[in-house]
Formats: C-alpha cells, sequence, structure tokens
C-alpha cells in the first residue's frame, strides 16, 4: 500500500467541484442549529459510500432525509466511542480544582495528594483511550457505511481484523499522514488569517470543509483497498 498516493488522490477530490465545498462550508457555519450539523455528517457518510461505489465525483446535495439520518449514525458512532474516555478526562479535571473548593468550617473538600493521584490517573488513561480510539474510528466508520448497519462500527473484532489485512504499520502511516496534513493545515491557515475578520469566514466556509472532505475520501479509499486492491489500483487513475 502507498499511503502517498492514497493521500495525493484525497486531496485532489475536494477540488473536482468547489461549489460543493462551498455549500458544505455553508452548512458547517449553520452547525450551531444542529439540524445542518448532522448534514454535515451526513455528507461524510455520503462520501465514503460514493468512494466504495468506485466514483470519482463528490456527491451531490441531494436525499437531506437520508443524509440527516446517516449524519445522526456517524454522530451517534463518535459519541459512544469517546464518552468513557471523556469522562475520565472531565471527572479526573474536576478532581483536580476539589482542593481549591472550601466549605466554611471544614476545609478543603479533598486531600491535594488524592486529587493529584486521580488527576494523573484518570486523565492519562483517558487520553490514552482517545488516542486508541482516534485510531480505530475511520475503519468503524467505514466499516458501518459498508455494511450500512449502525451496529457494524462496534464490531470491534472486525475492525481490527480489518487493520491488520490493511496492515498494522501501513495503516499506522495512513493514520500518522492524516494527522500531520490535518494539523498543519488547520495550524497554518489560523495562523495566516485567523487575526483577519475574513478569516472567520473562510475557516469554516472552505478549510474546515476541505478538510472533512479529504478526510472522508482518504478513510474511504484505506477501507476499500484492505477490501479490495484492485480498486486501489483502479482509484489511481483518478485526476
Amino acid at each position: 500500500m502507498d499511503a502517498g498516493e492514497i493521500t495525493s488522490n484525497a486531496l485532489k477530490y475536494p477540488l473536482t467541484d468547489f461549489k460543493k465545498v462551498l455549500i458544505l462550508g455553508i452548512l458547517t457555519i449553520l452547525s450551531s442549529l444542529i439540524i445542518p450539523g448532522f448534514l454535515v455528517l451526513g455528507y461524510v457518510f455520503k462520501i465514503i459510500r460514493s468512494t466504495m461505489e468506485d466514483s470519482s465525483e463528490l456527491p451531490d446535495f441531494d436525499e437531506w432525509t437520508s443524509m440527516f439520518v446517516n449524519g445522526l449514525k456517524v454522530f451517534v458512532v463518535l459519541f459512544v466511542y469517546s464518552l468513557i474516555p471523556l469522562i475520565l478526562i472531565l471527572f479526573g479535571s474536576w478532581a483536580a480544582i476539589l482542593p481549591i473548593l472550601t466549605v466554611p468550617g471544614a476545609g478543603s473538600l479533598l486531600n491535594p495528594s488524592i486529587s493529584l493521584e486521580l488527576v494523573s490517573g484518570m486523565v492519562l488513561i483517558g487520553l490514552g483511550l482517545l488516542v486508541v480510539i482516534s485510531f480505530l474510528i475511520p475503519v468503524a466508520l467505514a466499516n458501518m457505511v459498508h455494511h450500512n448497519k449502525l451496529s457494524a462500527a462496534f464490531r470491534l473484532k472486525e475492525i481490527i481484523s480489518k487493520i491488520k489485512e490493511i496492515g498494522g504499520v501501513d495503516y499506522l502511516i495512513w493514520y500518522v499522514i492524516m494527522l500531520i496534513i490535518i494539523g498543519a493545515v488547520y495550524y497554518v491557515s489560523s495562523f495566516l488569517i485567523f487575526p483577519l475578520i475574513i478569516g472567520i469566514i473562510i475557516m469554516p466556509l472552505i478549510i474546515f470543509p476541505y478538510l472533512t472532505i479529504f478526510f472522508a475520501r482518504s478513510v474511504a479509499l484505506i477501507y476499500k483497498f484492505e477490501a479490495n486492491h484492485e480498486y486501489y489500483r483502479h482509484s489511481k487513475q483518478f485526476k
């Protein structure tokens, strides 16, 4: 597997129809209204499915009800996977401030040494779980789309098996590349345009939707490569 070619393919993909990038950007800006946010996630689902069907074109914005339902599924997957780590991190962080809180006549609510142990333990475990989860989520989402079943996103044995079929090292390389590209694009764009008023619009209108489409395409390509190596050779023809 050549993670570089998958990355190149995914980077070019959003540029094939910039109008759709802008439409996704408008939905991103309106995400605070909740429903548009689910539609953004539904479009991620749609891109993954479209790529799995051998399409090299960005899918249309249609079948809005289906997009909303599929977006809700993506949200459920992300929420369920992240719930336990976030609880540990939040509880550990709360434990850190308990020694500061005092009750008149009783003093501190918690011994500082005990608080430190809770923080260092729970927060580290929570952060560790988040790293593991972020490693599994791409395949979990793709597996859900592939089987068109929400439950497929939680078949851990099947998900781990698919990662092994891709190749643990190869998948790790792809994963690191994704983190570097997404982090670099976000950092550079924030550093260059965020201080400007126009940056407040450009980030959600162009940068975020571009990265969203790029990620969804890349996830589908690496999953499809695992499922059928011939597909990946075909996908290299994408321009």
